[in-house]
């Protein structure tokens, strides 16, 4: 969903840390090739550095997360922008992300040593609906929700989750790409009953090892229980039903990913005249997760403008490092508005 409160937050350029890097010539997909029928096209990318801390630059540690680089991205493409879901390789080389307004994006990433850096190679192209066709309405094509359906991750399986006419799709793109037609992920009852825009916003599914192997996790952005608890349900599995996350501060999710042990970190934003624009990241413990319970946890990292580089942050997405950190990466939702940003920011797990 966007927060088109923040439309005026946007730090001035003068403010910036680094003048817009080269525009990159593009010359080839970073996902699959191209497929005869798909609207597919390539997108000029800008990037910049950018730090986390701008007005102490020199630190390097944030709660529980610790600072690995981040960009911001700018295109004139006009389907640029907009990205509420986040995939990455296995290596953190190659990125898929959908758009709000039902875009696949992919690229690739550069590092400079161990530091995010850059990206190149952008590739844009619709989702395509049950039997190929194009969605029809903005209320079909607002996904935002992306992740793995197995470990594969971008070059298997993707779930999509669509908040307005609420459901879950799966993309075979490993192996079509933008030409994956997707399959129906059945929803209980309740989770099509949310208010308007409040409702579907960030799915994953736990892999072989953990307790929950097979079981889809959905989570609302804010459709509240009885008790003011953000609903969820885990979907398929040994034990499905509702589950819920215990709201505070006036966080709302975003989305969500799920660590290799089966612990689930939630992405979460906010927004005041008196905090500006927030962001959050909670990693809750896999052990507690079954059906009915109501979910907290751990606060990795929370950060609010105008003290931390943050947008509209709405996607999130883990890998292992070559050198093997887990890495953790979110991106923003620049609600296609010129005064918000793109940005690509990434963290790994503190070891203490």
């Amino acid at each position: 969903m966007p927060a088109r409160c923040l439309t005026a937050l946007r730090p001035a350029c003068a403010a910036r840390l680094c003048l817009f890097a080269t525009v990159v010539a593009l010359s080839a997909p970073a996902g699959p090739a191209s497929a005869a029928g798909v609207d597919e096209k390539p997108v000029d990318l800008e990037a910049a550095a950018v730090s986390f801390a701008p007005f102490s630059s020199a630190t390097e540690r944030f709660g529980g997360l610790e600072w690995r680089g981040g960009i911001e991205i700018d295109s004139d493409h006009e389907n640029f922008g907009g990205y509420s879901g986040l995939v990455l390789s296995k290596d953190g080389t190659k990125l898929v992300a959908v758009s709000d307004r039902g875009w696949w994006f992919t690229a690739d990433v550069a590092y400079d040593g161990d530091r995010l850096s850059g990206i190149a190679n952008g590739r844009t192209a619709r989702l395509l609906g049950p039997g190929g066709k194009r969605f029809k309405g903005n209320h079909r094509q607002d996904a935002e929700g992306l992740s793995a359906y197995g470990p594969k991750g971008t070059s298997g399986d993707l779930l999509v989750a669509f908040e307005r006419r609420e459901r879950i799709l799966r993309y075979r793109f490993g192996r079509h790409g933008f030409k994956a037609r997707p399959k129906t992920i059945r929803l209980p009852r309740d989770a099509r009953r949310a208010k308007y825009n409040k409702e579907l916003e960030a799915v994953a599914r736990f892999g072989k090892g953990t307790q929950l192997a097979g079981t889809i996790i959905a989570l609302s952005e804010r459709f509240l229980d009885k008790k003011g608890n953000i609903r969820g349900w885990l979907i398929g599995g040994r034990r499905p039903g509702p589950i819920a996350i215990r709201r505070t501060e006036d966080f709302d999710i975003t989305d969500m990913a799920i660590l290799p042990g089966g612990d689930v970190l939630v992405l979460e934003r906010r927004f005041s005249v008196i905090t500006l624009a927030g962001m959050r990241i909670r990693r809750i413990a896999h052990k507690d997760i079954r059906r009915n319970a109501v979910l907290d946890g751990e606060v990795l990292l929370q950060a609010n403008q105008p003290t931390r580089t943050i947008d509209n942050m709405e996607g999130i997405a883990v890998h292992r490092s070559p050198g093997g950190e887990l890495r953790i990466t979110i991106i923003s939702d620049d609600n296609f508005n010129p005064v918000q940003r793109t940005l690509l920011l990434q963290f790994a797990l503190a070891k203490d």
